[in-house]
């Protein structure tokens, strides 16, 4: 009954539009026009009238009808068709593309333990593109799940495979991982804890680790010119706790500096890797 009333109100649709009735084949030349056109709402409703009244849809049909959905932003139902364009594509190149394009729909989503599944489907027997694409694929997902040391493995044999140790990407990657890798959250933090400021500063934000300094200090002047003008009780109860409050505030600001300044070498390491594979997308 869905299926009905969704062909139903489709139809419509398109009267609307053109105000005749289509062919199966002009209704995927305006999917694909509007595809490209930008207009994918449109380009999503056309392929899903003309699968409908279609006896045998083809993989490709399929297949681009998942790519509208991919840039729509409905990946979930993307998903969904590039594993219906795969199940009927007899050949193994274009089964292969889609499933790569599929792998990629994960990890849009940050499914990368789905997208290494989906990897796995990929035939490259006596195929060395595909496995050299395979492999640079299972390296991002690696990569984005922040499993670094199979990263490593498999994005070091992709370079050697593929003779990139001279590339320049390649050497910028590198540098960018080792400043990554060097970066201790942890150590920005006791530095702070023991000389307020000072994990700010370690990892470039200055002014936040000399404004957690001075504020600190003058508390500190403030809580001893309290015990000496009143009592020890007084700047306790009066000073310590803004003391506290803003010392606390200032320690896991600089654990949060040094996560940033990790985060931010990661980035820039992986738009060097997208830049080692020219058919990523």
């Amino acid at each position: 009954m869905q299926k009905i009333l969704y062909a139903l109100l489709t139809s419509f649709v398109f009267t609307v539009h053109f105000g005749f009735s289509q062919t199966v084949d002009e209704t995927i030349q305006f999917a694909e026009e509007q595809f490209l056109l930008g207009n994918y709402t449109n380009s999503v409703l056309a392929y899903e009238r003309a699968i409908y009244f279609q006896e045998n849809t083809s993989s490709e049909t399929y297949f681009k009808l998942a790519n509208a959905y991919f840039k729509k932003g409905d990946v979930e139902r993307a998903i969904r068709f590039y594993d219906n364009a795969t199940f009927l594509e007899k050949d193994n190149n274009n089964r292969n593309d889609i499933i790569f394009k599929k792998s990629l729909a994960y990890l849009s989503i940050s499914q990368y333990n789905q997208a290494i599944i989906a990897l796995a489907s990929v035939n490259d027997f006596n195929n060395p593109e595909a496995r050299f694409k395979k492999q640079y694929f299972k390296s991002i997902a690696y990569f984005l799940k922040e499993d670094f040391i199979q990263f490593e493995k498999l994005f070091t044999d992709y370079v050697e495979s593929m003779d990139l140790a001279s590339n320049q990407h390649y050497i910028d990657l590198e540098l960018y991982n080792k400043k990554a890798e060097k970066v201790k959250p942890n150590l920005a933090m006791w530095m702070s804890v023991v000389i307020p400021g000072s994990g700010q500063m370690l990892y470039g934000n200055w002014r936040d680790g000399l404004n957690s300094l001075a504020l600190t200090t003058a508390l500190v002047g403030l809580y001893f010119n309290y015990v000496v003008e009143f009592s020890l009780v007084e700047g306790y109860l009066v000073v310590l706790p803004w003391f506290q409050r803003y010392h606390k505030g200032g320690y896991m600001k600089a654990k949060e500096t040094a996560l940033n300044k990790e985060e931010e070498y990661r980035a820039r390491a992986y738009s060097e890797i997208l830049k080692l594979h020219p058919s990523l997308f």
